[in-house]
């Protein structure tokens, strides 16, 4: 077969990079595998998609936070750390652009296909999850590499610390397509396909969702 770029045009220019069983699944089959935020934070043992923070949107706090202590308990928090919110559950699918850098690349297998249609392929995905999970919502789009901003609130829900009984502090719009400017995860050119769950499969943090797409929506793809 032929390999080369058969992306729709207005698409962006996508592929995933993997180990030949899952390249041959995908091809064939249009196999995929879903994995939670928590996989990917304890349980993945290849060091290019380990995060301890993933699915954790947070922000450092060197500077000093002061606070009016008529309507705090606590009046400053200060010091190395950070401070961040637990987004809701979810599986992802990540693939890659044309920025990754070539050395990140290799970390992730030896085989690349592309991906013809972003808009298809996670509205395939989107079709395909609601037959063994309980969705409540979908998004895909481009990792932004960038620190969550930090918001006072006086909502208790989805909060990093109290302040107060009334006063609380969190990250705000915790999103799913966002992770920390740091190495090697900057030099990913990471896209995202994520599938927001009441629940994950057998209530499980570690399970696997597995679904099979058109394999119209791929292309083979050698570099």
């Amino acid at each position: 077969m032929d390999e080369y770029i058969k992306s729709s045009f207005e698409e962006p220019l996508l592929f995933r990079t993997c180990e030949k069983l899952v390249y041959d699944s995908a091809i064939s089959d249009g196999s995929l595998w879903l994995r939670s935020a928590h996989y990917y934070r304890s349980k993945e043992t290849d060091i290019a998609r380990r995060d301890g923070s993933e699915g954790v949107n947070f922000a450092p706090h060197t500077f000093p936070l002061k606070f009016n202590k008529k309507e705090c308990t606590v009046s400053s928090i200060e010091g190395d750390g950070s401070i961040g919110c637990e987004i809701i559950k979810c599986y992802i699918l990540s693939l890659h652009g044309t920025g990754i850098k070539s050395d990140v690349k290799k970390e992730f297998g030896n085989y690349t296909f592309g991906i013809k249609s972003l808009y298809k392929l996670s509205n395939d995905i989107l079709y395909q999850a609601q037959k063994q999970v309980d969705v409540i919502g979908h998004r895909y789009g481009q990792v932004a590499y960038q620190y969550t901003p930090l918001t006072l609130s006086r909502k208790p829900n989805s909060v990093a610390i109290a302040l107060s009984d009334n006063v609380f502090l969190k990250s705000q719009n915790t999103e799913i397509l966002r992770k920390a400017p740091v190495p090697p995860f900057i030099y990913q050119d990471e896209w995202r396909v994520a599938i927001f769950v009441k629940d994950y499969i057998d209530s499980d943090e570690q399970s696997i969702l597995k679904i099979n797409v058109d394999p119209e929506c791929f292309f083979g793809y050698t570099t």
